[in-house]
């Protein structure tokens, strides 16, 4: 569903540095793997063009098409904010709009927030909205135990080799190795040496029931390659290969110890198996540890849910009357911080800061000063501690910083920009050290006039011009002057007849304004030259002669 919403910029007030809880727009609950939308206006109430450089979202389910907006004075811009995801869960965002207005108007990003839900189209797994951890693997435990029906051993092998595991013309594929046969029934499979294999090993539940009967981790195998497997875990084997057999090993892991790599094709299969066994279950025999898990997840990952596996559990839901919901909703795994033991992820702070480069507005005078305020946003869901905020460089100081920001919420940093030199750009690193991960922000500032630029006028042109140099033709000595009426990134080149650059006279960011640059040519030839001027998005060339 769309919504449309106005968004007023609110422009020339000062930040304040306790929690500020943004605009928050709250979108309707959509369903899984479609787009949501919200059609925004955002307003410039001022008298000049508002530039908004940088567009972003702290979170990938929210996104917009575009990067950078230009809003005239006294108007408004459409923005299409998009949102879809794959989990039926809750999901929060900052949109953070990077913008620049002449003379310093405005000294802070725009932040707004944002609140949307999914749900799942499939009514069977409603149960599960807005699950994690713990929680999840609860309600998942219940629902694979609700109206199973326990086949018994031979049964269930019977209806695997009959039914479930045949993918046409009654051929039986064993998973480690990819060899088939013609089998109608189980004994002809085991007369053809083949068996079943128990990818949770039978050993650690002692054969007993129901776990032995469940289809859902019982597998066709050729004799050998389940021998070869036994009762090790899984994993990725690096070295000290003992067994291969059509892309199955055994051999040793990274942590030297023995484990059994199922084929490609399999990897996926048998990780969702586990995972289905130890939530349907229990970590028997204390299998599963944080080393095998961690590879299983590589699995999965890699081998993704194919036809073939979502019509084995099609088939396996006839007989025992459940289903493994990692195969219906594989992002489950997402959503389990671990398998092998209990465990609830712990709440975390999340730091963003915007803008990540700051550009103060050109000063005249040493001693001048100028503020900018750093927006610190914590799009986490725990508080977070700012312990402290650093300036590499004494001309840039920071006056004041939140030391605590609530989750959803942000705060600013006060930076202030006093010059100590005339006609000097300067540099420094502003330094956030916070409870989530130390972030670093670019700090640009400029005093007077560099690189041989004047300024002719302080006043706010009305557009960007580009005037034709004075005088034309020259020898050697000409000058050309340009109007940029917000404050910008700036670069004039001259370019010779082939398009050869032959001087880089201007690459800086101007507050707006009207320049003039002088330029001399003594060491190039007589001749036609072009110089291109641009800033923001307004770019232009014009020729001149030089007469020698």
């Amino acid at each position: 569903m769309k919504k449309f919403i106005i968004l007023f910029t609110a422009l020339f007030c000062i930040p304040v540095f306790s929690q500020i809880v943004p605009f928050t727009v709250n979108l309707d609950t959509s369903i899984t793997k479609t787009s949501d939308s919200t059609l925004l206006y955002i307003t410039n109430p001022t008298n000049y063009v508002l530039n908004i450089t940088a567009i972003r979202t702290t979170s990938p389910f929210f996104f917009t098409r575009v990067n950078t907006l230009n809003i005239a004075a006294n108007d408004s811009t459409p923005l299409w904010v998009l949102y879809s995801s794959f989990h039926n869960l809750t999901y929060r965002s900052f949109l953070i709009l990077e913008a620049r207005v002449p003379n310093g108007g405005l000294k802070y990003s725009l932040v707004y927030g944002f609140i949307a839900t999914s749900k799942y189209p499939d009514a069977i797994y409603a149960f599960t909205q807005g699950l994690s951890d713990e929680a999840l693997k609860s309600a998942l435990r219940t629902f694979t135990a609700s109206g199973y029906i326990s086949l018994g051993y031979n049964a269930a092998r019977d209806r695997m080799f009959e039914t479930v595991d045949d993918y046409g013309g009654d051929t039986i594929e064993c998973i480690y190795t990819g060899r088939k046969i013609y089998a109608t029934t189980r004994t002809q499979a085991q007369n053809q040496n083949f068996d079943t294999e128990h990818t949770w090993p039978q050993s650690n539940f002692n054969e007993n029931e129901p776990m032995r009967s469940d289809i859902h981790h019982l597998f066709p195998t050729y004799s050998p390659s389940n021998n070869a497997r036994s009762n090790y875990p899984f994993g990725f084997v690096v070295s000290n290969i003992t067994y291969q057999d059509g892309g199955s090993k055994l051999g040793r892991d990274i942590y030297n110890s023995i484990v059994f790599e199922p084929r490609d094709v399999q990897k996926g299969n048998t990780a969702r198996a586990v995972f289905y066994f130890i939530t349907r279950y229990q970590n028997y025999g204390s299998y599963l540890a944080l080393n095998q898990e961690t590879a299983l997840r590589q699995f999965h990952l890699m081998d993704t849910v194919n036809a073939r596996e979502r019509l084995r559990n099609e088939r396996i839901k006839t007989y025992q009357n459940n289903r493994n919901p990692f195969a219906d909703h594989p992002e489950f795994v997402e959503r389990i911080g671990a398998f092998y033991t209990a465990y609830n992820t712990p709440p975390k702070a999340e730091i963003t800061a915007s803008p990540f480069e700051v550009r103060f507005d050109t000063l005249a005078n040493p001693g001048d000063t100028v503020s900018y305020y750093v927006a610190v946003c914590n799009y986490g869901n725990a508080n977070l501690t700012v312990s402290s905020v650093t300036s590499s460089n004494p001309v840039f100081t920071v006056e004041n910083f939140p030391t605590t920001v609530l989750p959803n919420q942000y705060g600013f940093a006060k930076v202030k920009f006093t010059p100590t030199a005339a006609n000097t750009a300067y540099t420094g690193e502003l330094t956030i050290n916070n409870s989530d991960s130390t972030l670093r922000v670019s700090l640009n500032g400029i005093c007077g006039v560099v690189n041989g630029i004047s300024i002719i006028s302080g006043e706010i042109p009305r557009s960007f011009a580009l005037k034709q140099n004075y005088p034309n033709p020259f020898n050697p000595v000409t000058n050309i002057e340009f109007s940029i009426p917000v404050s910008s990134e700036v670069k004039l080149v001259i370019f010779d007849i082939t398009g050869k650059q032959v001087a880089l006279l201007l690459d800086q960011y101007l507050r707006a304004g009207t320049y003039k640059v002088d330029w001399s040519a003594a060491k190039l030839p007589s001749g036609v030259y072009f110089y291109r001027f641009t800033a923001e998005n307004y770019s232009q060339t014009r020729k001149m002669i030089l007469i020698k």
